[in-house]
């Protein structure tokens, strides 16, 4: 059974991760694949390697990377989360479903817990270990956080951080109040931009999140090929390290050059969990950019999938280039449910490099869209 290699990023600041290019207003609560992935290519460049030696695995027809990467999701002390699917009837019940108490609550969860995930996986349905809809109840089996955004199970509840389960006496509190608990705050910050040619101001406003103490991002790799050399005596697994340590520092995402993205870096244990089989749905820890219409027809046609689009643009920048936009595309988001087919890769990754009056950027740029996924059993129910 495959493994994920599980790394932890606590970031010291604040985070901005913007979905497009005027984005600054507002941030992601996760970290896309292809964002991770756009930040480690930049940092290898900085680093003088060979960048078309690392991206020639990965853009080769079929791929053939040496990783594979999901997108980063929250945790909560020992607790990690991923993403909830998008078709809820995968996890619940009908009657569930149909029931008013639960709709809010229901449309307000966003991630899973990864004890829940495990249940899922071994074809349970999770109505049982729903928090109650009523927020002054005390849960029984099912506990909330971050105001029902975050899911986890009763018995995960000993992994959170000591202050979130202890109050400043070291009394233990409460269920129900978990609840209210904050593990990220979403933050608007004025900023002023200076005109160079007439000095006039104007103020603007970035969004940052913030996580409390002991909960960050957390994102797997899936390791195909660890050990095969990029250059004599560097491995892709050594250089992927290497190049994460080397982000530290220069951050992740938007307004680095305010404080933004500096995180620590922390490689936790092997996670094993049950990967789709060929011809089995397959819940999608990364965004994925279907390889043309045949990988569309086998793996977002049947009806059993279930997806949602996400159109993703923004900056580009390259040494010697001025910085322009992108070229948008569309994505298939995480948390959608695909068809799983019997190739060994799922998707490509697409040029997404801008063109001006017939004139091309002098080189590729690629985004990230090779599907992670791991096993989601059972069909869509009435």
């Amino acid at each position: 059974m495959p493994r994920l290699t599980a790394y932890h990023l606590s970031f010291k600041s604040g985070l901005h991760i913007g979905q497009g290019a005027e984005s600054l207003g507002e941030t992601l609560s996760h970290l896309p694949a292809d964002t991770l992935f756009a930040a480690l290519v930049h940092t290898w460049r900085h680093l003088g390697e060979n960048i078309e030696v690392w991206l020639k695995p990965f853009t080769q027809e079929p791929p053939n990377p040496p990783f594979r990467l999901t997108s980063g999701f929250p945790f909560v002390g020992g607790v990690r989360f991923y993403p909830m699917p998008v078709d809820l009837s995968s996890l619940f019940l009908p009657q569930t479903l149909r029931d008013a108490r639960y709709g809010k609550n229901l449309k307000r969860i966003r991630y899973l817990s990864e004890g829940l995930v495990h249940k899922a996986q071994a074809g349970e349905n999770l109505d049982t270990y729903l928090f109650p809809p009523d927020e002054n109840e005390e849960p029984d089996r099912g506990v909330a956080l971050q105001g029902g955004t975050l899911w986890l199970l009763k018995d995960e509840v000993e992994q959170l951080p000591g202050s979130l389960r202890n109050l400043k006496n070291g009394v233990k509190r409460s269920l129900r109040a978990l609840r209210f608990m904050s593990i990220w705050q979403e933050q608007e910050v004025p900023r002023v931009t200076v005109n160079r040619i007439h000095q006039g101001s104007t103020i603007y406003h970035s969004a940052r999140i913030v996580f409390a103490p002991g909960a960050g991002l957390w994102f797997g790799v899936e390791w195909l090929r660890p050990e095969e050399e990029i250059r004599p005596n560097l491995s892709f697994k050594a250089g992927f390290e290497h190049g994460l340590k080397t982000l530290e520092q220069q951050g992740l995402g938007g307004e680095r050059t305010s404080g933004y993205g500096a995180f620590e870096v922390t490689r936790t244990e092997e996670i094993t969990l049950a990967y789709p089989q060929a011809g089995q749905r397959g819940l999608l820890l990364s965004r994925y950019h279907p390889r043309g219409p045949e990988e569309v027809a086998a793996s977002l046609q049947p009806a059993d999938s279930a997806y949602a689009l996400v159109a993703v643009s923004g900056w580009l920048h390259s040494v010697g280039q001025a910085a322009q936009r992108r070229k948008r595309i569309w994505l298939i988001g995480e948390g959608s449910l695909i068809l799983w087919t019997d190739r060994p890769v799922l998707g490509d990754l697409p040029d997404v490099r801008p063109e001006y009056n017939s004139q091309t950027f002098p080189h590729p740029v690629y985004r990230y869209g090779l599907a992670l996924a791991i096993g989601w059993p059972g069909t869509k129910q009435a």
